[in-house]
């Protein structure tokens, strides 16, 4: 009898073993599946959140835009934490421009004053839009031909002194219109150098600015002219390219 039962536990824990062992397995790649399954939902969760259209107000005036027509401002929301917080702050102004469509500049993500923005255009039911500078945007002026518009762009450095830039932007094809000169586009359009006290078109091509007249943009030699009740200015002649468009402002600042 002895002769029998011993073989009969071996194979009996053997068994049991190999259950173990089974249950295991299937136990851990199970876990495996749940989990690649949770991360693999959390970006739809995140999408279904984001809504379609979008209703911006600022200034009792209000503007829907579809987020698919706006791909920066959408990721910008994308990584933000509340999405609805981050829109009801977002701002526009509108932009007076004699056409059927209609133009705004989208301002979020402001810091202390800087702020991204989006130049849009809208009919309504589609848009365009165009990656534009992070400043405050101060003012425009639209050309004569209302195909082009000026846009200055303000930077602060304390009370006093303020730098300025301004973009050209061809409306028609919604794209920044680029210098003739690179040497007058690095300090007037590229990086916030002199302060722009006006600025108007000469043509449909070409503008004026006025500026500070001093040797130097340093800090210290700006306010000093800021502190001055006689300002000496200079006057300074622009070209925009007649051709070359570019799709987004550069980022060089």
């Amino acid at each position: 009898m002895k002769k029998y039962l011993i073989p009969f536990l071996l194979l009996l824990l053997v068994g049991s073993g190999s259950t173990v062992w089974l249950y295991l397995i299937n136990s851990s790649a199970s876990e495996a599946t749940e989990t690649v399954s949770t991360e693999t939902e959390l970006p739809h969760a995140e999408l279904s959140t984001l809504p379609d259209i979008v209703e911006i107000k600022s200034e009792g005036k209000s503007i829907k835009l579809s987020l698919n027509d706006i791909p920066k401002y959408k990721n910008y929301l994308l990584n933000e934490g509340d999405i609805q917080t981050e829109i009801a702050r977002t701002q526009f102004t509108s932009l007076d421009v004699p056409s059927s469509k209609m133009f705004a500049m989208l301002k979020y993500g402001c810091g202390t004053k800087d702020c991204s923005t989006i130049l849009v255009k809208t009919n309504g039911n589609k848009s365009e839009s165009l990656t534009m500078p992070v400043g405050i945007f101060q003012d425009y002026k639209v050309s004569s031909d209302h195909k082009k518009v000026l846009i200055r762009y303000a930077y602060d450095e304390g009370s006093l002194v303020k730098r300025q830039i301004l973009v050209a932007v061809d409306l028609e094809k919604l794209k920044i219109i680029p210098y003739t000169s690179a040497a007058l586009e690095e300090p007037f359009m590229l990086k916030p150098t002199w302060p722009i006290i006006s600025y108007d078109w000469i043509d449909n091509n070409q503008f004026t600015i006025e500026t500070a007249a001093l040797e130097t943009s340093k800090y210290s030699a700006l306010k000093n002219w800021f502190s001055s009740e006689n300002r000496k200015t200079r006057k300074v002649t622009i070209g925009l390219d007649v051709n070359k468009r570019l799709d987004e402002y550069p980022k060089v600042m």
